[in-house]
């Protein structure tokens, strides 16, 4: 008996002393900043404002996010694979081509919708605040790009502030300074702080990779590799069929109900992804180390191995916590959110549910293997928002929730049987 409580112990330690965990566990800490400075961002909102204007800027966030990802083209993932490659800070010019081009496209795009929405005298109202978000974008697809670079070199914490913290701890910043400091009570702070925001990261994610990146001089390097495109297809499809479906299903609802349901579900999902903390800052982690040990199989299991334990238990604990303490931490919120107290639990068990599979998504996509996936991926999807809208017209909220949790679950089930498939590895927990 002492001694397989010695064994536990020296996993457990071996574990917390292994290099990727320490950062997987700076990650989380990140992570927590994030959804902390979330929380009390929704709450100043709710409260200084109304529920129905926090639906309305959760609208406005998932045109935001849904044109974010769709214009970044993939580029950032396929940077992490790129960049975890090379072997010294100087980097093809080619890279800055691929940049600009992306960046180019996302300015044109939005430029198209803005003078769509003008020429239609549709900018008044709700619509004025949204155009704040559609002229962030351009800003945010270049932040996301730098990300993707700072991940690729496992630089982790920088990584997670970019991509999780920064927008939201910036704009909850802004937000306070505006409301109590200027007196500006009106409703529109909300959006200048998250345009702000915006402006704020990126000139941080330009100064990072400055110092971390040195541009090649050699004009050679200007041809981008031919293979670029044709890898980065997969990763593209997966990207846009992934940001539909983590933003689909608020923008879908916000079609559907009112502002107020859509304000209920947005809290529901922000508790709720303290399951998917863990799991991301093992994503993020292991993105890089997957992508060097893909030839490499045993050392590739140690580290699925690995993630998949620490996810899942963790990840378990959280959705214990949460089904205990749901409604208190609802009622943070406002005594009204305590009645979506099952949708909350709804989201919750199809987030714990997806981590029992692992990082199985994470691996086909960093060992090159995305093109087997994403036909399923976007049947998965197609599917679950599918039956989420059509519960919606019946149950509200709950409906879009149990779409929403039943793609989470599939999704991740389905990537794991193709790792197993195609590379013999085991990917859950079991």
């Amino acid at each position: 008996m002492p001694l397989l409580k010695s064994n536990r112990f020296l996993s457990i330690y071996s574990l917390l002393k292994d290099k990727n965990q320490q950062k997987s566990f700076l990650y989380i800490l990140i992570r927590g900043i994030s959804v902390i400075s979330n929380y009390v961002f929704s709450i100043l909102v709710i409260h200084l404002f109304s529920k129905e204007d926090y639906g309305n800027y959760v609208y406005g966030l998932s045109i935001f996010m849904l044109l974010s990802v769709f214009l970044k083209l993939g580029v950032d993932i396929h940077f992490v694979k790129i960049f975890s490659e090379f072997k010294s800070k100087i980097i093809p010019k080619w890279i800055g081509l691929v940049e600009w081009k992306v960046i180019y496209l996302s300015i044109a795009v939005c430029a198209g919708i803005i003078a769509f929405l003008y020429f239609t005298n549709q900018i008044s109202g709700n619509n004025f605040s949204i155009i704040l978000f559609i002229l962030s974008v351009p800003f945010y697809v270049k932040v996301l790009l730098n990300s993707g670079k700072l991940r690729g070199i496992s630089k982790i914490i920088e990584f997670a502030f970019l991509n999780i913290a920064g927008r939201i701890l910036i704009s909850l910043l802004v937000f306070v300074i505006l409301y109590y400091l200027f007196s500006y009570r009106d409703s529109n702070s909300i959006y200048l702080a998250h345009f702000a925001s915006i402006v704020v990261i990126l000139v941080i994610s330009m100064f990072w990779t400055s110092k971390s990146f040195i541009i090649s001089k050699d004009i050679e390097d200007l041809k981008i590799p031919d293979n670029f495109f044709t890898y980065n297809n997969g990763l593209l499809l997966k990207s846009y069929i992934t940001v539909f479906f983590l933003w689909g299903d608020r923008f879908l609802l916000s079609i559907i109900s009112n502002p107020s349901e859509v304000a209920q579900y947005d809290i529901c999902l922000k508790i709720a992804m303290l399951i998917m903390i863990v799991s991301e800052a093992l994503k993020s982690t292991y993105a890089a180390v997957f992508a060097k040990h893909a030839l490499e199989p045993e050392k590739l299991k140690i580290d699925i191995r690995k993630s998949t334990r620490v996810g899942f238990i963790i990840s378990s604990m959280i959705f214990i916590v949460i089904l205990f303490f749901g409604k208190f931490l609802l009622g943070l919120f406002g005594s009204e959110f305590k009645d979506s107290y099952f949708i909350l639990l709804t989201i919750s068990l199809g987030y714990t549910m997806s981590t029992f599979f692992g990082q199985a998504d994470n691996v086909l996509e960093m060992c090159g293997l995305i093109k087997h996936y994403v036909k399923y991926y976007f049947i998965i999807i197609f599917l679950a928002l599918g039956l989420g809208v059509v519960l919606s017209f019946s149950y509200g909220a709950l409906g879009m929730a149990i779409g929403f949790a039943i793609g989470n679950f599939l999704f991740q089930a389905v990537a794991s049987y193709i790792v197993r498939l195609k590379m013999s590895i085991k990917t859950s927990f079991l």
